[in-house]
């Protein structure tokens, strides 16, 4: 449990959902359509010598950028930025030859390694690789490495814990069971983020400390009690994590499912505390990984290690009120970001704090849940 009372950052807008409705597994090939929702926004001059076409979430490209590194290797970035971590899978199934580098969520990247859709990174080529927590790396590793090659560089992490309006709520929250007390209806809310939410109350409702991977009677159990919690308890599903800041900030709610970077957003009039509730709290860790076809990989090692870097790291961390890997960033990290993640003892945290969860089953077999039973389930809470 951490506590944070922190000026409100002005002019930062969160509106990032961490893993926003998933695409179906099935909607994957179905072409440009899928796409539509991205926007390409031009980053760079049109005139640098080096561009590179890249997916990923808004504000993440600030860790490539850091220390001025476009203009110092004159390079520029054609970015797409994503709503779902599903639409870097469909580019690169429809046109590899369109993303250059990109974060896929990282239980993610097996799959796509084995299909061929991400290259194998040479670390060599990555000097920064080896500053990084050894704790994040062992982490990471389960899910950013097939066949023992890396596909994908931790540039950053969070967790999903379970927030608290201190100034109204005197006792610390040890159970996720404890946002139904009947003092907390209709001043709780959980977010738009079918990943969390289900990793969360899937684990709740049924027992099963693997979340990601319930059978169809446990999914439809936690559908049923999600179904439930929304018309009988919370104020709202939040579309964002930004908007649970602002709920946090009106008094609208008193507990949620949030992340530890809703605190500082949700200003120095409230008084934010997070718990790691006794059944389990989600976390998860982003990376940069390289397109099979692009068409300059020195300049994705070079920026990816950019990311990696001590100047790209502090200028994503602080912009995106996100955690470092690099341990050498560690001096030079703001007070505000240090108050916020275990940086102590980053060990400690993820073998009993958090739990790092494992990719969906991708084929139905009629007893477990597959991906598209998961995003069905979601759709029917939404809808309900």
């Amino acid at each position: 449990m951490k506590r944070i009372h922190r000026p409100r950052l002005d002019g930062l807008v969160r509106t990032r959902s961490l893993a926003a409705t998933p695409f179906p597994r099935r909607r994957l090939l179905q072409g440009a359509g899928a796409l539509g929702a991205a926007a390409m926004l031009g980053g760079g001059s049109a005139q640098a010598a080096t561009s590179l076409k890249l997916m990923c979430w808004e504000g993440y490209d600030v860790f490539l950028e850091g220390g001025d590194f476009l203009a110092k290797n004159d390079m520029s970035l054609d970015k797409t930025y994503i709503g779902a971590p599903e639409e870097i899978v469909a580019k690169l199934r429809i046109s590899p030859r369109e993303v250059d580098l990109g974060c896929p969520y990282f239980i993610e990247v097996p799959f796509m390694a084995a299909e061929g859709l991400l290259q194998p990174l040479d670390l060599d080529k990555l000097p920064n690789f080896k500053n990084l927590f050894p704790a994040i790396v062992d982490a990471a590793r389960s899910n950013m490495t097939y066949e023992d090659k890396w596909y994908s560089a931790p540039f950053t992490w969070a967790s999903i814990p379970l927030m608290y309006n201190a100034n109204e709520v005197k006792e610390p929250l040890e159970s996720w069971m404890d946002m139904l007390k009947p003092e907390f209806k209709g001043k709780s809310a959980i977010p738009a983020d079918p990943t969390s939410v289900f990793a969360t109350w899937g684990r709740v409702v049924t027992g099963n400390q693997s979340p990601n991977r319930m059978t169809l009677a446990e999914l439809d159990e936690t559908v049923k009690f999600l179904i439930d919690m929304k018309k009988n308890h919370l104020r709202t599903i939040a579309a964002s994590y930004g908007e649970l800041a602002d709920l946090f900030a009106r008094k609208e709610i008193l507990v949620c499912e949030g992340a530890e970077w809703v605190a500082p957003l949700a200003g120095e009039d409230v008084d934010i505390k997070w718990s790691f509730p006794k059944e389990g709290t989600m976390s998860y860790i982003e990376g940069w990984s390289m397109g099979s076809h692009t068409s300059n990989p020195d300049a994705v090692y070079a920026i990816i290690d950019n990311a990696l870097s001590v100047d790209g790291q502090l200028a994503g961390a602080e912009y995106n009120l996100l955690p470092i890997t690099n341990a050498e960033a560690l001096p030079k990290l703001s007070e505000a970001n240090r108050s916020l993640y275990p940086y102590d003892d980053i060990a400690s945290f993820f073998t009993t704090k958090v739990r790092i969860e494992e990719m969906y089953l991708l084929e139905a077999d009629g007893i477990n849940a597959s991906w598209d039973d998961y995003i069905k389930g979601w759709e029917t809470v939404m809808k309900a």
